[in-house]
């Protein structure tokens, strides 16, 4: 295993008509040895790119990657002691499943009967040693992708990198292929850096999210703090399905107005004192669909909407709610037994505990809780 850091690095591509693109933008960031850390974010955002250079597939154009404090910037894919597996299988369709994981060994100077075992071992490993005698195009594609996989890990790389491997599966092979990967990283705890742009394979897989825009990283995290103490709005709204309601606001006479809102939301003076420190502008305020609680008193209510439309998701339903007095529309998560007709009106509220502020200029989190003055984690 080894520890990933990257310093400073950038990749800059020229275009035909003479400018160019900034893919990658001055990341710097380590992954510790034997972390399990995924890379997520929009399309564009630099993502593969990204991957692509830790692999040596691509040349930064500035910058430095170092395994265990050793630069490798300048060092073949070969030499990086690393395995790569693609969003396209690439296996071999002619060859024989046990042929197709023996060539993750081909430069590999290990002897013939050794090679046997650990082909043995690995099909084992991931469930497919019934099937080593098999061609691709006679597996389904779990099975194929469960080969790949052996085929990379059968070099016991210091490095495992996974570019979107389950993309192209349905969605309930997707659940069945992630609750695999997390077996095998258990089995093989390796650094291991994964591409993805579903933040539901980031968040369960996941030690760690790089979530990345741009080509820069707006937070590095374990899942549940990029979840609940996001360090800017893109991060919060980016993580989270329903998406985070966000509301404008300003402080005033020690609370939190928005038109949008029944009623001020009341805060502590040590918050205040950091707001005034941190935000020169107006701010907004974040509450997640399901941290917004139903109830039908009034006086308790921050808001109250007729319904739009609603979706059952099974385990709950969402209400798309237009609020009262506006255009403005909401999202709240509630229980799946309320089914409701169009136009019926709710009220909510939320603990204050679970809101969120940000600076509107900057988008950077003041606090995340009103509860008490805390910085974002």
């Amino acid at each position: 295993m080894a520890r990933v850091e990257c310093v400073d690095l950038q990749r800059v591509f020229s275009l035909r008509d003479g400018g160019e693109e900034v893919a990658v933008d001055s990341i710097s960031v380590t992954i510790e040895e034997g972390e399990f850390t995924t890379v997520v974010g929009p399309s564009g955002c630099g993502k593969t790119t990204f991957l692509r250079m830790i692999a040596g597939l691509e040349t930064p154009t500035s910058g430095e990657i170092r395994f265990d404090g050793e630069p490798v910037t300048d060092i073949s894919p070969q030499g990086r002691e690393l395995s790569m597996v693609f969003q396209s299988i690439a296996l071999f369709p002619f060859r024989t499943v046990r042929s197709n994981i023996e060539y993750g060994l081909k430069y590999a100077d290990v002897p013939t009967q050794e090679v046997r075992e650990r082909v043995e071992e690995m099909a084992s490993m991931v469930g497919i040693e019934e099937l080593l005698d098999k061609k691709p195009p006679q597996l389904s594609g779990g099975q194929q992708q469960r080969a790949a996989l052996a085929r990379a890990l059968i070099r016991d790389p210091e490095v495992f990198l996974l570019d979107e491997p389950l993309s192209d599966l349905d969605a309930k092979l997707k659940t069945e292929m992630r609750t695999e990967l997390k077996e095998l990283h258990q089995q093989f705890p390796k650094t291991t850096i994964y591409v993805t742009h579903d933040q539901q394979e980031a968040m369960t897989l996941s030690d760690s999210v790089i979530v990345l825009n741009d080509g820069r990283i707006m937070q590095k995290a374990p899942p549940e703090k990029v979840y609940s103490a996001p360090e800017n709005t893109f991060v919060a709204q980016f993580i989270g399905s329903p998406t985070i309601n966000m509301f404008e606001a300003t402080l005033e006479s020690g609370a939190l107005v928005a038109d949008a809102l029944q009623r001020a939301v009341p805060i502590a003076e040590e918050l205040q004192a950091r707001i005034r420190e941190k935000a020169d502008g107006g701010l907004q305020l974040g509450v997640r669909p399901n941290d917004l609680t139903r109830t039908e008193d009034g006086a308790e209510a921050f808001l109250e909407g007729s319904v739009k439309v609603f979706e059952q998701m099974g385990d709950e339903t969402i209400l798309h709610l237009i609020l009262e007095g506006t255009d403005r529309e909401i999202r709240v998560s509630v229980p799946p037994s309320v089914i409701p007709e169009q136009g019926d009106r709710f009220q909510f509220t939320f603990d204050h505990g679970d809101a969120h502020l940000f600076d509107r200029e900057t988008g950077e989190a003041i606090t995340n809780g009103l509860d008490t003055p805390k910085p974002p984690a």
